[in-house]
């Protein structure tokens, strides 16, 4: 028998190249990004708030230290700084308040 006719053969074709498409940001690390700086937020509030303390108009604060006892200085009225866990203040009404004294005799004005 003859040989078998060989077929010839096409070029492969090939699709063009897609273009690349723009990188999304990845909407998980957005919400990351906003939880972590509100975690850090709500952190930096409480150290501060545990920080300092307020000694209102009228009142008077002494500190107690769980090391050594109470300090011999008095705190005014104003903000102030402690160290947390440490120091507790003491805070005292100084204000001076009307007295009425009873009295069985009559004054004489």
């Amino acid at each position: 028998p003859s040989p078998p006719a060989t077929v010839p053969r096409l070029p492969a074709m090939s699709a063009p190249p897609l273009p690349e498409m723009p990188k999304m940001p990845n909407p998980s690390t957005g919400a990351r990004g906003l939880a972590v700086a509100l975690i850090a937020a709500g952190g930096v509030y409480l150290a501060a708030n545990q920080v300092i303390f307020n000694v209102d108009g009228g009142y008077r604060a002494v500190m107690f230290n769980k090391i050594s006892g109470v300090s011999d200085k008095v705190y005014n009225e104003g903000t102030h700084f402690r160290i947390p866990f440490l120091d507790v203040p003491v805070i005292y009404d100084v204000r001076a308040k009307p007295r009425s004294i009873q009295s069985l005799t009559r004054s004489i004005q």
